[in-house]
């Protein structure tokens, strides 16, 4: 099985931005310390790791943060958060030279979807509204798994995200199936195929490719969800290695 590859070590796809995601993350712990902020604030050490626990409550909705810190480097963010009505967003966001998020919404114990992003890290950037450690202005790639009976299908799929521009395009959506597509953004040009699985060719400063499935099994999405929910980001970014295959050239 072709697995992918570890984050830490895979080539920049330009060069590091002047305002990393760090620094980034910094300011939003630097705010959710302060008592302006209606957060709860705990930090503390798990082997050479430290651990930054922030919760965020506005009376409108609940956001519980977990940033993993290693020397100076973002390891990965955990993060759950209410969805109206009922349901919950956990997700993991594991932090290299990419940016590679898994995440479930969930009731209870029932997982009503799947979502994957993976984006450069320059893509990165501050959230206006001061509640999340960062938001993601760009993404390669956007692909979106809901329960279907008794199978989580993609249903949903874009590449080339650029929140900033509103550009993208959609690989499919619920009156959209676009077997072959092809995009030119922020000096990347795309080039997708959907069949049994979405093939996505980027090429740019550095080139790569996403191998996404089109259906997870049962046990994939137990895995994934059992993961996140728990809080192990090492073994959700085995999982993203076997389940959202990417190779750089």
């Amino acid at each position: 099985m072709t697995m992918l590859p570890d984050m830490h070590n895979l080539p920049n796809l330009i060069a590091p931005a002047t305002y990393s995601i760090e620094q980034i993350v910094d300011e939003y712990v630097q705010r959710a310390r302060s008592s302006m902020r209606p957060t709860e604030y705990e930090r503390r050490r798990s082997g050479d790791t430290t651990l930054h626990h922030v919760i965020e409550n506005d009376q409108f909705r609940i956001l519980d943060h977990i940033i993993a810190v290693r020397g100076k480097h973002v390891e990965w963010i955990w993060r759950n958060q209410d969805m109206w009505p009922t349901d919950q967003l956990s997700d993991i966001t594991i932090v290299g030279d990419d940016l590679a998020t898994v995440g479930v919404i969930h009731s209870g114990a029932t997982i009503r979807g799947v979502k994957f992003t993976y984006g450069p890290r320059f893509g990165a950037s501050s959230d206006p509204d001061n509640c999340l450690p960062f938001v993601s202005d760009f993404n390669h790639l956007e692909a979106h798994y809901h329960l279907d009976g008794a199978a989580m299908k993609l249903d949903r799929a874009r590449m080339g995200v650029d929140f900033t521009t509103k550009i993208a395009r959609t690989l499919l959506a619920r009156s959209v199936r676009n077997e072959y597509a092809s995009l030119e953004n922020r000096g990347f040009t795309y080039r997708s195929s959907l069949g049994n699985r979405l093939l996505l060719r980027i090429n740019g400063v550095n080139n790569l490719s996403i191998n996404a499935p089109i259906e997870l099994e049962q046990s994939e999405v137990s895995a994934i969800s059992e993961s996140i929910l728990e809080q192990r980001a090492q073994d959700v970014s085995e999982l993203l290695r076997e389940t959202f295959v990417v190779r750089h050239d």
